[in-house]
């Protein structure tokens, strides 16, 4: 227990400290840096700091964006809490902004280029375990309706934030059909994408009229970063799969310890993430934890019925795609994927492992005849290769002989061998002791019909 008493302190710790606000003063800018994958980590960080800057009134919150993307939930997510909910001025500041970035920069109520930034390339593609893969026309035309809303909403290029998601959308001498458009930090000024260029943030501030301002880093706590780092899908379908694991592993081994702190820590951190990173709410919650209940009492309190593990399965993939909306398959199918490698490895390293040698049975039993009978793993079997015994038993051609004391199962190839002769194991298949009759006849080198002198 005591391993898991110490994780347990250990992530309390880090709720604690990575929970404790940043100082910022109201009268300077506060910059929030985007410079990650879009997650709902990300969302969740924008939409507390865009709340905060509400209570406390900053001049402006400057969104720093250098990112290649991310989810369309979060991404969804983030531009509704600046268009809708921001209640101080908005700038963005562009170092670059591919997919959901772009969108991003494009709500904020002014937008700066920095050198040798760029911004489009916003065409939604499909996640999942087996690849990258295009989404459906539906998919597509809703995310280009989208760009256009924001576009209008703040005074720029429709046209062109469509074409920035659509390929099939021609602008002439920026993209032809069949090319996303991706527009330079010049290109997007004239075009109007965007409303200045700066060569610094200093600059940009300046530009927008805040120089002079003081300038707050808004950047993310340790929570907050622990939630980025463990809310992709590759990262939820591991923790899941370790979590579960290792509890299993811990039950079936009492006192070992160590898996069952690996998986109440994995399971922790995916609790934390749902919390900190993702929409969950009460009832997401509760099904994780039914789900996981239910398995459990299929495992060890009623195996075979297959109804617990069926309504347990049931509720955690309910409950991830409820959590993970647009990412639960993905999360899904990693986590087939590390189960399968997982169950593998167990399976092909696990029985040839010291650890699992305590688990093994090797006992010996002493048969009517005063005999031993193994019960060693049958890779032992291979040690009677070559050894000499006494068939116990007619062998017709199977039956039972005895080595050193020890019965073994065995069969000729097909001979009749009395019972008492002497036999000699010529191979080893498996569990199949193939044996041949000694001959203990001395070699003289001279046939039996030989007359003698």
């Amino acid at each position: 227990m005591k391993p898991i008493i110490r994780a347990a302190r250990l992530i309390a710790l880090a709720i604690l400290f990575g929970a404790l606000p940043a100082f910022a003063q109201t009268n300077s800018v506060w910059v929030v840096p985007i410079e990650t994958e879009i997650s709902g980590a990300t969302a969740q960080f924008v939409a507390s700091r865009i709340e905060r800057a509400n209570e406390e009134r900053p001049l402006a919150l400057v969104f720093l964006i250098d990112t290649p993307g991310g989810q369309v939930r979060a991404m969804e997510r983030i531009v509704d809490s600046i268009l809708s909910r921001a209640q101080v001025p908005t700038l963005a500041v562009v170092r670059n902004a591919f997919s959901a970035g772009a969108l991003i920069a494009m709500s904020a109520e002014q937008v700066a280029m920095l050198p040798g930034s760029a911004i489009g390339a916003a065409m939604p593609v499909s996640v999942s375990p087996t690849g990258v893969s295009p989404v459906d026309a539906k998919t597509t035309s809703a995310l280009r309706g989208s760009f256009r809303s924001v576009a209008e909403a703040r005074g720029r290029n429709a046209l062109l934030a469509e074409a920035m998601v659509d390929v099939n959308i021609d602008v002439p001498g920026l993209a032809v059909a069949g090319e996303l458009l991706t527009l330079s930090a010049s290109q997007a000024i004239e075009n109007d994408i965007a409303d200045i260029g700066a060569a610094t943030l200093l600059d940009a501030l300046d530009q927008f009229g805040y120089g002079g301002a003081l300038v707050t880093l808004m950047e993310p706590n340790l929570t907050e970063r622990l939630g980025g780092w463990l809310s992709s899908p590759i990262a939820i379908g591991l923790l899941l799969v370790v979590g579960i694991g290792g509890l299993l592993i811990e039950f079936f081994t009492p006192g070992f310890g160590f898996p069952g702190a690996l998986g109440v820590i994995a399971l922790a951190l995916l609790g934390l993430t749902t919390i900190i990173a993702t929409p969950a709410g009460t009832i997401d919650i509760v099904l994780l934890i039914a789900g996981l209940i239910l398995i459990m009492v299929e495992v060890f309190v009623a195996p075979g019925t297959i109804v617990a593990a069926v309504l347990g399965v049931a509720a955690i993939v309910t409950a991830l795609v409820r959590i993970f909306q647009n990412d639960a398959i993905a999360v899904i199918g990693w986590s087939t994927l590390f189960a399968g490698v997982a169950l593998a490895a167990m399976l092909w390293l696990f029985p040839r492992t010291r650890f699992a040698s305590r688990f093994m049975l090797n006992t010996r039993l002493v048969g009517g005849d005063g005999a031993t009978v193994s019960l060693a793993p049958e890779s032992s079997k291979r040690e009677l290769l070559g050894r000499a015994g006494v068939a116990i038993s007619d062998l017709r051609p199977s039956g039972v002989a005895r080595f050193d004391g020890e019965r073994v199962d065995v069969v000729t190839q097909g001979d009749f061998i009395a019972v008492g002769s002497p036999v000699e194991v010529r191979s080893v298949e498996g569990n199949r002791v193939v044996v041949r009759l000694l001959d203990t006849k001395p070699e003289t080198g001279v046939s039996e019909d030989a007359p003698t002198f």
